[in-house]
């Protein structure tokens, strides 16, 4: 079930848009729940209680600006995609510092943008949801691609770091490097010699250091900082940030 917002306080907007992600699901044979708002403070109060999978804001509400609530609502869950729909491209940069998914304008070309912004949400969603079996020293196991947060290596093995509350040691007798190329599908890249990294946990790389979504700091050599910040650059703007 995908689960998605509209906010627009523009009512004959709001029917269009909601009309445009109906029919896009359906003809994707996905079950779908769309709840419309036409106020950022009533999404506002309903995002505290419920969880979505997209939500897609209005720039210029009556009640709220809406990169404002954009904020307001990754205070409350930071993993809430947001895509933002304006008739004015003036407001396009401020999409980016609250990383949207998407900036559709409302032209003619709305259909099409607001399916490509869906089409990017059914991908992510894919990926979230893919699992890979691997063998490692302590036997065979089956794990969410995204719940893998780097690579490392540990004299002749590679240690899966993952998320979660899996506490079993994951370590495969394979380089780091023979590893990195098997996992390079699900997106992930060498850091350094040691370490390698799923690009879907990249918060951020502040000077020398590429900064996970726990916080976790990775060290960036001189040498291999312009290969992975164009790598990272290429991989947000193929997911649309």
């Amino acid at each position: 079930m995908i689960r998605i917002a509209v906010s627009d306080d523009n009512q004959e907007c709001l029917e269009n848009e909601k009309k445009i992600i109906m029919s896009y699901l359906i003809l994707h044979d996905q079950d779908y729940e769309i709840d419309t708002y036409n106020s950022g403070k009533r999404l506002l109060d309903s995002v505290i209680k419920k969880e979505y999978d997209l939500i897609m804001l209005d720039v210029e509400l009556q009640d709220m600006n809406g990169m404002d609530l954009a904020q307001k609502l990754h205070d409350i869950n930071e993993n809430i995609p947001i895509a933002f729909i304006s008739a004015y491209m003036k407001y396009a940069p401020g999409g980016y510092q609250v990383n949207a998914l998407r900036y559709i304008l409302k032209d003619e070309n709305l259909k099409e943008s607001m399916e490509e912004c869906l089409e990017l949400l059914l991908k992510n969603l894919d990926i979230d949801k893919k699992t890979i079996s691997l063998e490692f020293t302590i036997g065979e196991r089956t794990i969410r691609v995204n719940d893998i947060l780097y690579l490392k290596s540990q004299k002749n093995y590679t240690v899966f770091v993952v998320s979660g509350d899996n506490k079993e040691e994951l370590k495969q007798k394979n380089s780091i490097r023979k590893v990195t190329d098997m996992m390079v599908k699900y997106d992930f890249v060498s850091v350094n010699s040691g370490e390698s990294v799923n690009l879907h946990h990249v918060d951020k790389i502040r000077g020398n250091k590429l900064i996970l979504d726990n916080g976790k700091e990775l060290d960036i050599p001189r040498r291999k900082y312009d290969e992975l910040t164009n790598n990272f650059k290429l991989f947000m703007r193929g997911r649309g940030l």
